[in-house]
């Protein structure tokens, strides 16, 4: 009878060791399992990233191509943008640009600019459009950015940046660019009163944040209708830039 309990409690403790090993197998095939979905999530997000990527750098390069094709036309024919006088220079200009060594402005006494053949070896072809819709007449002919639209068109982009020309369209309407050339050369009051014009009403003139921080150049606004807003002047000129649109 002792013999048949120790061969019991024997069989017991196997069957109880037997029983551990198979949850710790189990619990070990959990792990792996749960590592092997991780992994596969894992390489799944990094696949989807690299595809975004991809897509992204080609939209970016068919976007590079359009605008060179928007450009081209300016080249061949010589085209010459209508130069916009200005009383003063605007040196800060130069800051919004993030491509080029230098932005040239129409309204700047001295400087090279848009009254020379479009043509120029350190603008690219998004720089050139860019600096049209900011210093140049370019928002004011209907029939060039028709053209502009049928070309983003052919490469698959209209949708994507109709809304651009749509909103750099709409802040010429508001004046927004000639504001942006007064508060530069720190005008405030002619930017006051040019926004006027375009149907934006302040409360006073606007308020550089900070003037003595070379690396900021924020401005104050305070509308009629009580509303505040501050505005980078570097942030806001590079909207004009299709490639920044994109981004």
């Amino acid at each position: 009878m002792a013999n048949g309990l120790v061969g019991l409690g024997a069989f017991a403790g196997g069957l109880a060791q037997g029983l551990r090993a198979g949850q710790e197998m189990s619990l070990r095939q959990q792990y792996v399992d749960r590592k092997a979905k991780a992994d596969e999530r894992d390489a799944e997000s990094h696949q989807a990233k690299m595809e975004e990527i991809d897509f992204n750098k080609e939209k970016r390069d068919r976007l590079r191509a359009a605008n060179d094709e928007i450009v081209a036309s300016w080249v061949h024919t010589g085209q010459r943008d209508r130069q916009v006088q200005s009383a003063q220079p605007t040196p800060g200009l130069n800051d919004i640009s993030v491509h080029a060594p230098a932005v040239v402005d129409t309204r700047a006494a001295g400087l090279s600019s848009l009254n020379q053949p479009v043509a120029h070896p350190a603008t690219s072809s998004d720089e050139m459009i860019g600096k049209r819709m900011l210093t140049g007449n370019l928002l004011e002919k209907p029939d060039e950015l028709t053209r502009m639209a049928s070309i983003y068109k052919k490469y698959g982009l209209l949708e994507e940046m109709a809304p651009w020309m749509n909103q750099v369209y709409a802040a010429r309407k508001k004046r927004l660019p000639d504001a942006l050339h007064f508060l530069l050369t720190g005008n405030a009051k002619g930017a006051r009163e040019i926004l006027r014009k375009g149907g934006m009403n302040l409360v006073d003139d606007p308020v550089q944040m900070k003037p003595n921080d070379q690396q900021q150049n924020i401005w104050k606004f305070r509308f009629e209708d009580g509303r505040e807003k501050d505005i980078d002047l570097k942030e806001f000129g590079a909207r004009f830039f299709p490639e920044n649109f994109l981004k």
